[in-house]
């Protein structure tokens, strides 16, 4: 990404090599700061939802697959919503 790109986002970038730039922010937060047709990609990694008090099988262990109360559902609407 450019320097005259980046210089309108007031945020400091997570990490920067080259051409590359990673923010680690809210979406809507730095988005509108960006120019239009300036960005390549955006990886977003949401709650998926799946901590569920179940179980799964690595290594062959019975293993949680509760990752934290963020990851867990809030119901159908909320979960909607949010997504």
């Amino acid at each position: 990404m450019s320097a005259k790109v980046l210089a309108s986002v007031s945020q400091k970038p997570f990490f920067k090599e080259k051409d590359f730039v990673l923010y680690h922010s809210d979406l809507f937060d730095l988005i509108s700061q960006l120019e239009d047709s300036s960005v390549d990609m955006i990886f977003a990694d949401p709650p998926y939802n799946l901590s569920n008090d179940g179980f799964s099988i690595q290594s062959g262990k019975m293993v949680s697959v509760n990752k934290g109360d963020w990851d867990k559902s809030k119901g159908f609407d909320a979960d909607f919503e949010f997504h």
